[in-house]
């Protein structure tokens, strides 16, 4: 191992008169760490490093000679450039990659440029939410963040010596949402006993009286919506299937940038998630379908509720491994040419060119039905990345938990009333706090939900740089579903996040191949 860094802490060290010992003790390690440092035993942390550093007098650039990686909690650090009072770094983060630094003695002014990926970065009581062409700038004289959020984010750090900045933080404006929740209702009688008693739980926001799946999730999901906490069977299952399998994560594009494992467990505890298993079960009873080709079955749980309560056939089509070892559904890798009937739970946005694909497979007459979240109408990326955080912290906010609530409706404020810079900063704030709190994985009912919350807060900020999540507006798709010869035949809107039929929510959408 080359051991150029130990020889310079050791130089540098010597050349301030100090012992091993007294250098450990200002810098706040061991005695024994330094020394295994100094004679190349082994590799310091970045964090380590800095407080060395910090102890010296020097600045990080002074002591990390070039071509060495620094590597610290899933943060990878390489000095690239030195010189005219400034160091530039080459960082890279892995998604969750996380390091919470003390602050600079130096007091350096501090630059986050993102080439690629998305990450959170800056002090910690304004972070800043920046992708790929976007900047961060802060002052890293105090304490500060930074925080990977997509699968590998890649990102230049620039320390300005002898510059200061002046940071000016947005106030806190708490608003929670406030508009009429227009769903839709079923209000056709059906014979399968299950169904019919699932549907008039939809419909009245009542327990459903008889013992199912899709019963136990909404149950869980009104009792919380009441006001307490509850978490379904399925999640305590799910979490025991984990353990048991051991399972790590795929390399599939959705488990790079969303912890599939925990989208595996969590998910259901997603506000209107039963709700849409039985509008889309009521179709495909009223349609007399018997046979479905469900396209991103991701957890399998829709399905699962879909073949207990009507008892059809399902094949999946899932590219992630998580979910493909997990769920237990036979999986294929295409929809079958000629297929009567496709179904599809919240991968409509995820699946490139998704509509064309099913269209060019269902035959003349096939259905398609599709369930997943839409944003408002917007007519450019500012009122997109608006529209998508107002449409996820509302889902949030119905929640009833304490943690990051101030700054969940600080953001909300801020977007409702077009303001897209501290609506972010308010997001990130809430995205950080959450994430240092979820730990590992957990079934305990607030922890639970918190690890919901990291989830739909990294769908929130990697649809905002358009990585992964590419959510539109439902008359948009259902415009681009007519050009690919796809007639709507039924729409419902089952969860709103925003006003009227049309607005952002969970939308249920049954189309025709004609």
């Amino acid at each position: 191992m080359d051991n150029s860094l130990g020889r310079r802490i050791s130089e540098l060290r010597e050349r301030r008169g100090l012992s091993i010992t007294q250098l450990a003790k200002l810098a706040g390690v061991s005695k024994s760490t330094l020394w295994d440092i100094e004679n190349g035993k082994i590799m310091p942390t970045i964090t380590t490093l800095w407080s060395i550093a910090n102890a010296l007098g020097v600045t990080f650039g002074e002591l990390a000679p070039y071509d060495i990686v620094i590597k610290d909690g899933g943060i990878e650090v390489r000095l690239i450039e030195r010189g005219h009072g400034r160091e530039v770094y080459l960082m890279k983060l892995s998604r969750g990659g996380y390091r919470r630094a003390a602050p600079h003695g130096s007091n350096p002014l501090e630059e986050v440029y993102v080439v690629d990926g998305a990450m959170v970065a800056g002090c910690v009581e304004s972070p800043q939410f920046i992708w790929r062409g976007k900047r961060a700038v802060f002052n890293g004289g105090l304490e500060h963040i930074y925080l990977g959020v997509a699968g590998e984010t890649v990102a230049l750090v620039i320390m300005r010596y002898g510059e200061r900045f002046e940071e000016s933080s947005p106030p806190a404006r708490r608003a929670a949402p406030h508009f009429p929740r227009y769903r839709d209702l079923i209000d056709d009688v059906v014979s399968n006993e299950l169904l019919s008693d699932l549907v008039r739980a939809v419909n009245t926001r009542h327990r459903p009286e008889r013992e199912s799946l899709a019963g136990d999730i909404l149950t869980a999901e009104l009792e919380t919506l009441s006001g307490r906490l509850a978490v379904p069977r399925v999640v305590v299952d799910n979490f025991k299937k984990v353990k048991e399998a051991g399972i790590e994560r795929g390399s599939s594009t959705f488990e790079s940038n969303i912890d599939a494992v925990r989208y595996f467990i969590y998910e259901p505890l997603h506000p209107g998630y039963a709700e849409q298993a039985v509008y889309v079960a009521y179709e495909l009873y009223r349609r007399g379908v018997d046979e479905v080709v469900s396209v991103g079955c991701g957890p399998g749980i829709h399905e699962a509720a879909l073949r207990e309560i009507l008892g059809i056939e399902i094949l999946c089509i899932e590219p992630a491994a998580v979910f493909r070892a997990l769920s237990g559904y036979k999986t294929v890798d295409e929809i079958p040419s000629g297929a009567s009937a496709v179904i599809s739970f919240g991968a409509s946005h995820h699946i490139p060119n998704f509509l064309r694909e099913v269209g060019s497979r269902l035959r003349e007459g096939g259905i398609l039905i599709v369930s997943d979240e839409f944003i408002g109408e917007h007519h450019d990326e500012r009122s997109r990345a608006l529209s998508l955080i107002q449409h996820h912290l509302t889902y949030l906010l119905d929640i009833p938990i304490k943690c990051c609530r101030e700054a969940l409706e600080s953001a909300y404020f801020y977007a409702s009333r077009g303001r897209l810079r501290p609506a972010l900063a308010f997001t990130a704030k809430a995205y950080v706090e959450v994430y240092e709190k979820i730990g590992d994985l957990s079934i305990g009912v607030e922890e639970a939900f918190l690890n919901f919350f990291y989830l739909e807060l990294s769908s929130l900020l990697l649809g905002v740089a358009n990585i992964e999540e590419g959510k539109t507006s439902v008359a948009r798709f259902i415009d681009e579903a007519a050009e690919h010869g796809l007639r709507l035949l039924s729409h419902y809107k089952v969860y709103s996040t925003g006003p009227g039929k049309w607005g952002s929510g969970t939308h249920v959408l049954v189309f025709k191949k004609v």
